[in-house]
């Protein structure tokens, strides 16, 4: 049975095909629900003289508090990319450069970084504003390319010289000769994991079974939120966000000679990174709770 679609309900409709659950179907005939006249989402109506819900009044009063500044809001930003400005949150906060607040949006030190900002609405809700150099920072371009599709690509059609390298995967676009620019080739993903990811190795899919067993929210070879162009192993956005890189071969010069770079971007930017070697892969019940509790992540 489908989920009522009035905001903040989650009681099952009252018949199927239906919009609405059994007290919100009579509370719209009432008039107690009504839909949004910008985004087309139903709510309870509770006394405003409007027609739009929660998200977008604030949205408004957000946008209206930095009109005719060079801040850009995230509504703003959204409408640069073609975005909702919750959409643009959500954005923001998987790069890990905002975070949320008991209500509203608060920057993390990365974001800070930036250049963010933290503004209050009238209500006291917190938001943030970026400078304009935002828009054209290439982790936030990407991530937008991603969310809207325009990054997807058949594998026949990805070319070029900025390929990703699995556990140890190094970094900037590689020019054509650079060796680790056909990593992909020579280590293709050919395991499969539990929930569908396919991954480069065992040891990787012993991770990925793992979070997926664990109910942990994750990507696999997600790209760092930074100018360079580097990808981890696993991202869980959760716990203000926490990379996990594998390192596996360290009989391989030219493997821990990528090792130390990617370390050393880590801990330049202040990223939150576990790193599990082959000492820790067979014993990840015992290792890894304990890791991730350090970030804030629980697990069973």
């Amino acid at each position: 049975m489908d989920q009522c679609h009035v905001e903040g309900c989650v009681r099952a409709v009252s018949k199927a095909g239906y919009a609405f659950c059994l007290e919100h179907w009579r509370a719209e005939r009432g008039g107690g629900v009504i839909r949004c006249a910008k985004c087309g989402r139903w709510f309870e109506k509770g006394g405003e003289s409007n027609l739009n819900c929660r998200a977008c009044a604030e949205a408004g009063d957000e946008e209206l508090a930095e009109s005719g500044s060079n801040l850009l809001t995230s509504t703003r930003i959204g409408k640069h990319f073609g975005l909702s400005n919750i959409k643009t949150n959500l954005i923001l906060a998987e790069l890990g450069w905002i975070e949320k607040y008991v209500k509203g949006w608060v920057p993390t030190d990365r974001g800070n970084r930036l250049g963010a900002n933290v503004r209050e609405m009238k209500n006291g809700t917190p938001y943030v504003v970026w400078p304009v150099t935002i828009l054209k920072n290439i982790a936030l371009r990407a991530s937008v390319a991603e969310q809207s599709g325009e990054a997807a690509k058949p594998a026949a059609q990805e070319a070029g010289p900025a390929v990703a390298q699995s556990s140890g995967r190094v970094v900037k676009a590689a020019p054509a000769t650079d060796l680790s620019a056909d990593f992909r080739a020579k280590f293709p993903a050919n395991f499969r994991t539990q929930d569908g990811h396919m991954v480069r190795s065992r040891a990787e899919v012993l991770i990925d079974n793992w979070l997926y067993m664990q109910g942990l929210v994750h990507a696999y070879e997600r790209r760092l939120p930074i100018e360079e162009e580097c990808y981890c192993d696993f991202y869980l956005p959760g716990g203000k966000g926490v990379y996990v890189e594998f390192w596996g071969r360290d009989s391989d010069a030219a493997y821990l000679r990528r090792k130390a770079v990617k370390q050393g971007i880590y801990a330049t930017y202040g990223l939150r990174l576990i790193e599990l070697g082959n000492a820790e892969i067979e014993r990840l019940d015992d290792v890894l709770p304990r890791m991730l509790l350090r970030f804030g992540i629980e697990s069973v």
